[in-house]
């Protein structure tokens, strides 16, 4: 069972996307329990109370609170959350990259542009129930899993590698090569040559380094800052391909 939350000030048009989407889910035999919000502060008092949801559908321009800044406040207690934007103002969809969305859809398209959506959320929630990985350390043996979507990003630091997630950091005795290998079909960059960074937790990019959602910095190394520029824009385009 999924479970999502809409949340639009208008109640109309909650109604609707609940709906439509209950319908398409159906379709795929996706079972999904949805709860309306018309005010964002309700939705965050809800993640505040530790109440779990997969998704959630959110209109942008809300009294109150908008809808990137309870984004914003959303990625800060469950970074695992997918969102995607339903709006009517195209030109937001650029606002929308610091929270880096699973998908930016345009009212006006909402139709024809929800089998592909639900389609997505299908792949990606498939996706993330295999995204475990299993690193064993080679001189003890010791064997260690991690949920890749928690792996903020992962730091060498001389033999030794500290794997650096949401609520907690392991430090393992193996080469960030080894690594690098193991999660090379999953979305992480090398902006250095002593770090791995997950692309879902990149806020900004400066000059020298990455900002990421927590508050962490990652240096860029010279010779890479075009590269990271280049496959972020390809990854928030993807990630906003809708």
């Amino acid at each position: 069972m999924l479970y999502a939350a809409i949340c639009e000030d208008e109640q109309d048009i909650a109604v609707y996307i609940q709906k439509t989407l209950v319908n398409e889910f159906s379709k795929n035999n996706i079972p999904i329990e949805f709860t309306i919000f018309n005010d964002g502060n309700k939705l965050l008092n809800m993640f505040n109370d530790h109440y779990h949801f997969d998704v959630v559908f959110m209109d942008i321009e809300m009294p109150k609170i908008d809808g990137i800044s309870i984004c914003k406040k959303i990625r800060q207690i469950n970074s695992n959350t997918l969102v995607v934007f339903i709006s009517n103002k195209d030109e937001l969809v650029f606002s929308t990259f610091e929270v880096q969305p699973f998908r930016f859809v345009r009212k006006n398209h909402y139709d024809e542009l929800l089998p592909d959506l639900v389609s997505a959320l299908q792949t990606e929630f498939s996706r993330r129930n295999d995204a475990n990985i299993t690193i064993v350390e080679p001189g003890s043996g010791d064997i260690f899993s991690f949920d890749i979507n928690q792996i903020v990003y992962i730091e060498a630091q001389r033999k030794n590698c500290v794997i650096h997630c949401v609520n907690n950091s392991s430090e393992l005795k193996i080469k960030l090569m080894e690594i690098a290998e193991q999660i090379s079909e999953h979305d992480f960059i090398k902006p250095h040559r002593s770090y791995l960074v997950n692309y879902k937790f990149i806020s900004i990019i400066k000059k020298n380094e990455l900002e990421l959602t927590d508050g962490s910095c990652v240096p860029i190394s010279r010779n890479r800052i075009d590269e990271v520029k280049r496959n972020f824009i390809k990854y928030t385009n993807r990630s906003l391909s809708c």
